[in-house]
């Protein structure tokens, strides 16, 4: 058997270990870096709200706890994209490539641990971004606004100028909500359907009675397509919709707060609504997209890696620190 024959390694073996110890090394390494530095940047910005509002190092440090999921997300493409080129740089210079390639074995051999690890990573990458980073970041909100800015999260009976996107393209507009009592004060509720305004209801009172809504003292107009808008006051009117007191009662929640299902239903809420939408299903493809870009990244950075021979590790660190500031810019 010639020296450049091929050859088959047997699964995890010493040099899938061996490679896999030094891509761990780097990657650990670049993803602490990484994540601090993005804390540090995010720390010079918010400084100045930190002492107008004399907060603690307790509360910037849970803040920053919290935000350390969202941080890591962020620039886990970059890690894997540094250790591929610090890991398999440093093979490369050294001669250890071209040393296994001789003893028979292919570069897709070489790289099969790391891109075995990098699908891996993403995979874990995607388990965080939907069921760990959301709630992470409603914690980390409440941090800022509550603990930090003295703001009150925590209603007290009512909410004031609520806005819900309900189903079917309704949108209710309220002055206030009594949360006890189960009742709106003052409010307007809105029916699109394809992006036309269909229907509006202004009222002064709705409460919650027998499963439905019911509005008193209060005016219904109608926009058919092909005529005029006809008007009919009501003393009562049964709002029969799928919208319940507790819907009402919950915080607004930001996009970066929901899972990917939770982001979709409100997306579909959004264009029945007859606003855009295209922000929020740009953000939707990106949480399955993104994760998954640390795959490809790794598979980029392995074959420049070995095809650099001068500067492969300091060439490999100044990319993905250009690709890094170009992602976060």
């Amino acid at each position: 058997m010639s020296a450049r024959s091929r050859r088959t390694l047997p699964p995890f073996c010493v040099i899938d270990r061996y490679i896999l110890r030094e891509f761990l090394r780097y990657y650990l390494l670049a993803l602490v870096g990484f994540t601090g530095f993005v804390h540090l940047f995010d720390a010079f910005e918010k400084i100045d709200t930190f002492i107008d509002h004399s907060a603690t190092v307790g509360e910037v440090l849970r803040y920053y706890l919290y935000s350390t999921p969202y941080k890591g997300i962020l620039v886990a493409p970059v890690a894997p994209l540094l250790a591929s080129f610090l890991c398999l740089g440093s093979m490369t210079r050294f001669r250890e490539i071209i040393t296994l390639q001789a003893a028979g074995v292919s570069l897709y051999r070489i790289f099969a641990p790391i891109y075995v690890l990098a699908a891996l990573t993403a995979g874990g990458s995607f388990v965080v971004a939907e069921f760990i980073m959301p709630q992470a970041n409603r914690m980390a909100r409440e941090v800022m606004d509550g603990d930090i800015k003295g703001r009150t999260l925590r209603n007290l009976g009512s909410r004031v100028n609520v806005t819900y996107l309900g189903e079917h393209g309704r949108m209710y507009v309220i002055r206030r909500y009594d949360i006890p009592r189960e009742t709106m004060i003052d409010p307007s509720i809105q029916e699109f359907a394809g992006g036309s305004l269909t229907r509006r209801i202004d009222a002064q009172k709705a409460e919650y009675q027998d499963g439905v809504w019911l509005l008193l003292n209060g005016v219904e107009r109608v926009f058919p397509a092909e005529s005029q808008e006809r008007a009919a006051p009501f003393d009562t009117l049964r709002l029969e919709v799928p919208e319940l007191p507790g819907d009402f009662a919950k915080d607004e929640v930001h996009p970066d707060e929901m899972s990917w299902p939770e982001l979709r239903r409100y997306a579909e809420r959004v264009r029945q609504s007859g606003s855009t939408a295209e922000l929020y299903e740009t953000d939707l493809h990106l949480r399955v997209a993104f994760p998954f870009s640390n795959l490809v990244v790794v598979m980029i950075a392995a074959t420049l890696a070995v095809q650099v021979r001068r500067g492969g590790v300091a060439l490999g660190f100044e990319i993905s620190l250009v690709l890094a500031f170009a992602s976060w810019c």
